[in-house]
């Protein structure tokens, strides 16, 4: 991807568009194409490598990362500095990122399918025999001034935005939002969710919330801690669910165990960017 970024740089310092195939039949090429309006489009599977743009990317393929090399050159990640990331119909195409890439915007959105991470064994770097050590690659998505929109996530993921918008979340998953809206039924018991200060949690599970993992973990940003059997119990999940602020979370000790949760939430409304 080294030429692939040397020659969008050209075509940005000239004000240019331009259309370009990088890669190679055997393995695997991708299409890059900078528009008028400066936003870029890439068609293909991007297999490794890094590449930073300053506006808009729209992509139809999969995003991977070749975990199992020691090269960092080589580790995938896609930056914006401006502008959204954003895959084109990736439910219905079945556009993933996966193996532990990176997608990080300073500004915008990222939308994308769904993310899954890897974990994988090694031999033991003391060389003891018979012994080996399991290395987690995450896969990233990072919008701190963003919304992070996603289907399934499972299975060694990080994610962190303004707004996170997620269908499940499955296996070593942790993310950090402001605004956090969970709508599918299943959290396992290994996902850890930040919620930063003035922000809103909803699970929008309709059932029983039965496969909402009783051990998964709230933290607030202020450092306190909830398993969200604690939520459940109160009936803030399934059925719906309900909005949850985070000074009402903060606040959730000194509220009895007796009294009526559905009435504490009247008035509540999802913050609006």
């Amino acid at each position: 991807m080294n030429v692939a970024q040397e020659w969008l740089d050209a075509l940005r310092r000239t004000e240019t568009t331009g259309q370009r195939l990088f890669g190679s039949k055997e393995l695997g090429e991708i299409e890059i194409e900078r528009k008028s309006s400066k936003a870029i489009t890439i068609k293909g599977k991007f297999w490794a490598g890094s590449l930073t743009h300053d506006n808009d990317v729209l992509m139809w393929g999969s995003i991977t990362n070749p975990y199992f090399s020691d090269f960092k050159k080589s580790k995938t990640h896609i930056h914006l500095t401006n502008g959204t990331f954003k895959m084109m119909e990736p439910l219905e195409s079945g556009f993933n990122v996966e193996n532990g890439a990176t997608i990080s915007t300073n500004t915008g959105d990222i939308i994308c399918g769904n993310v899954n991470g890897i974990r994988d064994r090694v031999p033991d770097p003391d060389r003891r025999v018979g012994m080996s050590i399991e290395r987690e690659h995450f896969s990233e998505l990072l919008a701190p001034n963003g919304k992070i929109i996603v289907g399934d996530v499972r299975e060694t993921v990080y994610l962190d935005g303004d707004e996170i918008l997620v269908l499940n979340l499955i296996d070593n998953v942790k993310l950090k939002g402001r605004k956090i809206q969970i709508f599918g039924s299943k959290v396992s018991y290994d996902v850890f969710i930040e919620l930063k200060k003035d922000g809103i949690l909803r699970f929008f599970d309709r059932g029983s919330g039965f496969d909402i993992s009783d051990d998964a973990i709230l933290k607030l940003e202020n450092g306190k801690e909830f398993f969200l059997d604690e939520l459940k119990n109160k009936k803030l999940i399934g059925f719906g669910g309900q909005d949850m602020t985070y000074d009402f979370l903060n606040n959730l000790d000194s509220y009895s165990q007796t009294s009526n949760w559905t009435s504490k939430f009247s008035g509540l409304k999802f913050f609006k960017r």
